[in-house]
């Protein structure tokens, strides 16, 4: 799926119209000529415009994601030794249209980053094994919550899966998305974690 497809899928699942039955060609014609034949008084234009940036921003509220209820990168010490520990983290579960990551970005703003191979996954969280610490302190294994099949979650193939190697990051107890995380093979990723850290 490219991102059009998925801006696409997205856009019809908002469509506030979508069970509605297409109108006929004849009820389409009434309309655009009963819209090009009547005169639209001066400040409807504006008052229409303000209602449409309150509805965008109840909608926005609505369905924004909620904060998470526990710390999002928090360490789990199972015993005295460091590599024994283990973090959890959660990925905001943000949809968004991504810019090229940076390594100046990763380096800046990222607290937490490792490689990991997946081992387990049940009840909609993975455990990786580190193999890897770049940044943060060193711990043994990671769990983060399993997000959908968004490719602006995480490179490759949108989710984790069983015996994968990934690269992940954190900044501000979440997981960064947007290209900073992913497949460990995705092109660039493996260079882009090498050049920041």
């Amino acid at each position: 799926m490219t991102d059009d497809d998925d801006l696409r899928a997205l856009l019809r699942r908002a469509d506030p119209a979508a069970s509605l039955e297409p109108a006929s060609p004849t009820q389409v014609a009434h309309l655009v000529e009963e819209a090009m034949s009547r005169r639209t008084k001066t400040w409807a234009l504006p008052v229409a415009a303000a209602l449409v940036l309150i509805a965008g921003g109840a909608a926005w509220a609505m369905t924004r994601p909620e904060t998470p209820p526990v710390p999002l990168a928090v360490p789990i010490m199972t015993t005295s030794e460091p590599t024994a520990g283990s973090v959890v983290l959660f990925t905001t579960g943000v949809q968004a249209k991504c810019r090229e990551p940076e390594a100046a970005r990763l380096a800046e703003s990222a607290d937490f980053a490792f490689e990991g191979t997946v081992q387990k996954i049940e009840n909609g969280r993975v455990t990786l094994a580190v193999s890897r610490m770049f940044r943060g302190d060193v711990v043994g294994r990671v769990e983060v919550a399993q997000q959908g099949e968004i490719s602006e979650t995480m490179l490759g193939s949108g989710k984790f899966e069983m015996g994968k190697a990934y690269l992940v990051s954190a900044a501000d107890n979440n997981v960064m998305i947007c290209g900073y995380s992913g497949e460990a093979d995705s092109i660039g990723l493996k260079e882009l974690y090498e050049a920041a850290f």
